[in-house]
């Protein structure tokens, strides 16, 4: 399967959310979306709300990531609004096995995140093994337009070879310099933030980066 690029939003203004959904909608190749509510649990500057997000109508397919407290307390919501996917970090969530129990149970795809920081051994093997996509932060989770840290690129090999065939998600630096490395690892899933929508022509930036992805 050819990676995929899912241009993300950590937003703080409705407007600014509805404008680009707009710029996303309009360019071809752009299928799937990742939002990223966050509350004050990772970061000092927190987004719209997971409710404000999900409920903001959009042609394309939404992947929630949850970088907020109990992930499992918005699972109902998601469902509500059609969502593709919820992926909820375990730093914050009580239980991931009960977390991806839920999911299954309202019928959403599930996948689990692993910020940075966090010891990787964290994530129970036996339980995420069941996910439909594991998230691997390359930078801290919550912040934008931090430095791509390579050596979390470790992770995706590591879940490679430890048999994880679903979709894995590299989230955070990743731009025209790193994305070639992303999918050497083992990532399909490449979600993408500022190296988009800060181009002066984003549709050309898609181009470009889907190029050297496909590359590989």
């Amino acid at each position: 399967m050819k990676p995929i690029i899912t241009p993300t939003f950590f937003i703080n203004s409705l407007s600014v959310l509805k404008d680009r959904l707009e710029l996303y909608e309009g360019i071809e190749g752009i299928t799937r979306i990742q939002l990223d509510p966050a509350d004050e649990s990772f970061t000092a500057n927190p987004t719209l709300s997971v409710e404000t997000m999900v409920k903001q109508p959009t042609t394309l397919k939404r992947d929630v990531h949850l970088m907020v407290e109990e992930p499992i307390d918005w699972l109902e919501i998601c469902r509500q609004e059609g969502v593709n996917m919820v992926i909820g970090h375990i730093e914050n969530m009580s239980s991931q096995e009960e977390f991806i129990k839920e999911a299954r149970r309202l019928s959403l795809k599930v996948g689990l995140a692993v910020d940075l920081e966090t010891d990787f051994n964290e994530l129970e093997w036996l339980v995420a093994k069941e996910a439909d996509l594991i998230l691997v932060m390359t930078v801290r989770a919550g912040q934008e337009q931090q430095k791509f840290s390579a050596a979390a690129l470790e992770r995706v090999k590591l879940l490679r070879k430890k048999g994880f065939i679903k979709e894995i998600c590299v989230d955070g630096g990743v731009n025209e310099v790193t994305i070639k490395d992303c999918v050497r690892a083992g990532a399909d899933v490449l979600a993408i933030g500022s190296a988009l929508w800060k181009a002066a022509n984003v549709k050309q930036q898609l181009g470009k980066l889907m190029g050297l992805a496909y590359e590989i």
